[in-house]
């Protein structure tokens, strides 16, 4: 067995130091090289295996980053902080349930590791598990140095919540004692529309003149400062901020390989595809799919859908992601959506039903259930195969608007088409492409439901949503702004508000800021 001299060691050392110099300057493809050369020489190095991850989660390649460091953690099982980045690359490749028990870990391994706190309370906030964010909140107060995140964390809870003027408070509080805390400002600015004369405008374009760049503080705070001008109707200034903001990271957007992706999954969900697997699947009616772009209205379609007495608004699950990145477990061939050709109707059906039990965790009483994760269009393929009753709400907003959306908005990592106007154009007309191919698929299983139309009449739009769904009218669907339930979204406070038309055609007063990026989406996706 080869034996490592002290000369070895010392010159692995100085590489893995050299490694994380690069990586403290920002230089990720430089970290990265030089995180894989350590481990080409020492293949089980932890510390290199930790690093190379936290780097990939930074760059967006979330899976390979959760495997990296879960290998670290395997190999350093009683590392706080290896356990903490393994918990947090799990909240970015939204896989949940396994960053509660990395971070549950990290906590058990060193109590007063206030980060790991914050990654487990958001964790927990993002399953629905209320009670367990609560609890760890109070003991972050518990926590040296942990009071700040406490409060920032708690404010957060308030929000989702929709007690707003609790989650101001706390946010004031925290944007005069840090007001550098970027997180803060986007959280405070986004509970309501901003007036002019309200303080926050200069405190916080103060805090912006006081923070360096780039930084993801201040990337936070630019985005709080374009939505602030926007609300005043500075919109040229808004637009200064929001590119801002978007200078504080590179794109790592890669449209060949994620057109590459979606052509796959059309070639392979063909309709003769279903019609060889028409025995699959169960005859489930509870689940209700709400799909679409970001910014489309899915919070909007599941907040009226939750105000029926018969249904129960799941919110953004990770389930079904979760099932489409461990087909390659049951089908070694391949991934998704290769491996859904050698899917058996057994595999299927274990799916479908332990997707079922998932949300019969949540609620196991009302007739339907929504699952209102938009991307969850790129799996209706398999989400056809395991439900024989498949039924899907698909939100279609204004190209235009539903972009321009997006760009102002500070979405997860996963979203890396979000990082520019021609990354978002470009994914817009793929999203929208591979929609029409499951129409040609499922016909009258997808249900449109367009932002604009039920701007004009949310009566008649409601009764066909209801329709669709098979539930009986009810008039509490039109005062859904009043129904109490958590809405973690952007659009959160949105929602509990009525409808006003003003929110259709937001795009025109930044048209000229838009173009030319815009005008690449063909002319018949545009109403």
């Amino acid at each position: 067995m080869f034996q490592p001299s002290d000369a070895d060691i010392a010159r692995l050392q100085a590489e893995l130091e050299a490694a994380i110099r690069l990586h403290q300057q920002g230089n990720l493809d430089g970290a990265e090289e030089a995180y894989k050369r350590i481990l080409d020489r020492a293949p089980s190095q932890p510390d290199a295996l930790n690093l190379l991850g936290v780097v990939l989660a930074e760059k967006n390649r979330n899976d390979v980053a959760v495997d990296l460091i879960n290998r670290a953690a395997r190999l350093r099982p009683k590392d706080a902080n290896i356990h903490n980045n393994l918990g947090r690359a799990c909240v970015r490749a939204r896989r949940f349930e396994l960053a509660v028990d990395a971070l549950e870990h990290a906590i058990g391994l060193s109590p007063n590791l206030v980060e790991a706190y914050g990654n487990l309370i958001q964790a927990h906030r993002s399953l629905g598990h209320m009670q367990e964010a609560r609890h760890y909140i109070r003991a972050l107060r518990n926590v040296k140095g942990g009071s700040i995140t406490a409060d920032y964390e708690e404010a957060r809870l308030f929000s989702d919540l929709g007690q707003g003027e609790e989650a101001r408070a706390l946010l004031m509080r925290i944007t005069k004692e840090q007001p550098q805390f970027g997180l803060a400002w986007q959280s405070l600015v986004k509970l309501s529309k901003v007036k002019p004369g309200d303080p926050v405008i200069d405190d916080l374009v103060s805090a912006i003149a006081k923070t360096p760049e780039p930084s993801a503080n201040l990337k936070s705070m630019c985005y709080a400062a374009g939505k602030v001008f926007d609300d005043l109707g500075e919109y040229d200034r808004a637009w200064e901020f929001f590119t801002r903001a978007k200078r504080q990271e590179p794109s790592t957007y890669d449209h060949e390989r994620t057109a590459a992706h979606f052509r796959n999954i059309a070639a392979t969900c063909k309709p003769s595809f279903f019609e060889a697997r028409r025995d699959f699947g169960v005859d489930s009616k509870r689940p209700l799919f709400i799909v679409g772009m970001p910014r489309s209205g899915t919070t909007l379609a599941e907040q009226i859908l939750a105000s029926h007495p018969d249904v129960y608004g799941g919110g953004e699950l990770e389930y079904v992601a979760q099932l489409s990145s461990h087909l390659a477990e049951y089908v070694p061939s391949g991934k998704h959506p290769e491996a859904l050709l050698h899917l058996g109707p057994n595999i299927v059906a274990a799916f479908a039903y332990r997707y079922l039990r998932k949300i019969g965790a949540i609620n196991a009483d009302t007739a339907r259930f929504t699952d209102k994760m938009p991307h969850n269009f790129l799996s209706l393929g398999l989400l056809r195969l395991m439900f024989t009753n498949l039924q899907v709400v698909h939100c279609v907003r204004h190209p235009f608007d539903t972009c321009f959306s997006c760009y102002t908005h500070d979405f997860a990592q996963t979203h890396s088409y979000n990082r520019s106007l021609e990354g978002l154009a470009s994914y817009y007309q793929l999203y929208r492409e591979l929609m029409e191919h499951w129409q040609t698929c499922f016909g009258d299983r997808i249900h449109t439901l367009r932002y604009e139309k039920l701007l004009d009449n949310q009566e008649v739009q409601s009764r066909a949503l209801l329709g669709f769904a098979g539930l009986n009218w009810t008039e509490s669907v039109l005062d859904f702004s009043g129904t109490e339930r958590r809405v973690s979204t952007p659009s959160g406070w949105q929602v509990r508000q009525p409808l006003f038309k003003s929110s259709a055609g937001r795009w025109r007063h930044y048209a000229k800021h838009l173009e030319p990026a815009l005008s690449a989406i063909p002319q018949r996706l545009i109403p």
